[in-house]
């Protein structure tokens, strides 16, 4: 487990976490000893794992075990509420220094992927102890909902702000989110009455009528726009360097002209590797996307000596396409107009 966290995020292992439980996800990883594990133990370090690489390129497998095949192990009662007071201790833990995908409101407030890593866990616990336990099985409940409010509201923040490109990020993050809560309630076979899918199900699909049609709206939009750009980013994986440091991980798509100008202060070796694999990723995407050429911009524009330096360190073909074609039109939009014409989109 500690070596495929070592893989993508090496970084978390190279400064000793600030102390705190927000950081206990952190702190938990780079203080772990090989050991024989209760079963509690087991899940506390899957969900520790889970939650430090779920916003990097190569996210640990754990998601099952989390969601369902831990909890149908039948481990004992006092097991199982240690399990469930971990999923509700973990709603509070920090993201900020493991995930780049992020929508924030003028408030301050935050949204990511990893509130859907939350909701899946926490599916599975209410999932699993809605009858052996069903005091805990509604705190879990009660939890998910507050969640659910609280997204609400920082999308009805945005819109009221009239902040386009928030908006549309954070119509990426609460599909995904929404889409990860409806997929655990499936898994489980929630009934149509169970008291959290009729308040939670289904939220993010455009009939929707949950929270007024706010979360259907966003979905609609997602759908529409947002969909097609933040796909799995198999393509990246290829060019490892971009798992050393956090400050690489990948934003929300297609906004990604800054990641674009950080990759670009790498050594010319491993920009030439990310311009690679960036042509290559567009190239194999079935859809139209904006995101790869719009993240070649931001490297074009800020790698020191420009297209004449960056040739030695690509291949021909990738060069040419860099120079004129589809791919050169969509490179060659200034970033201000290209990011003003997409928060133009949701009015």
């Amino acid at each position: 487990m500690l070596a495929l966290v070592r893989n993508t995020a090496p970084f978390i292992f190279e400064t000793p976490a600030p102390a705190g439980d927000a950081m206990l996800y952190i702190r938990h990883l780079q203080d772990f000893k090989e050991g024989e594990l209760s079963h509690e133990d087991y899940f506390l370090l899957c969900l520790c794992a889970h939650w430090a690489t779920a916003g990097t390129f190569v996210p640990t497998d754990v998601d099952n075990a989390l969601r369902l095949k831990l909890w149908q192990m039948d481990p004992p009662v006092a097991a199982r509420t240690a399990m469930a007071e971990w999923v509700l201790r973990a709603r509070a833990w920090d993201y900020r220094p493991v995930t780049a995908k992020l929508a924030r409101a003028p408030s301050g407030a935050l949204l990511s992927t990893h509130e859907g890593t939350w909701f899946s866990v926490a599916v599975g616990a209410y999932a699993a102890l809605r009858e052996v336990l069903p005091a805990k099985a509604d705190e879990l409940s009660e939890a998910m909902v507050a969640e659910a409010t609280r997204e609400d509201a920082l999308f009805s923040e945005l819109r009221a702000a009239g902040d386009g490109l928030g908006v549309l990020r954070a119509c990426a993050l609460l599909a995904h989110n929404f889409g990860d809560l409806d997929r655990v309630m499936d898994l489980w076979n929630l009934p149509e009455d169970d008291p959290l899918r009729q308040r939670l199900y289904d939220a993010a699909n455009p009939r929707s009528s949950l929270f007024a049609g706010r979360i259907a709206a966003a979905g609609a939009l997602n759908q529409k726009f947002m969909a097609a750009e933040n796909h799995r980013h198999f393509a990246l994986r290829e060019a490892r360097f971009l798992r050393r440091s956090a400050k690489l991980l990948l934003p929300i798509a297609p906004f990604l002209d800054g990641w674009g100008t950080l990759v670009a202060q790498e050594n010319p070796e491993n920009v030439g590797e990310a311009v690679r694999v960036l042509i290559d990723g567009w190239h194999r995407l079935k859809v139209p996307t904006v995101g790869y050429p719009r993240a070649l911009a931001g490297i074009l524009e800020a790698f020191p000596g420009g297209m004449e330096r960056l040739r030695a360190y690509i291949p021909g073909r990738d060069e040419r396409l860099l120079k004129s074609g589809p791919l050169r039109a969509l490179i060659s939009v200034e970033r201000s107009r290209f990011e003003g014409q997409w928060a133009r989109k949701i009015s």
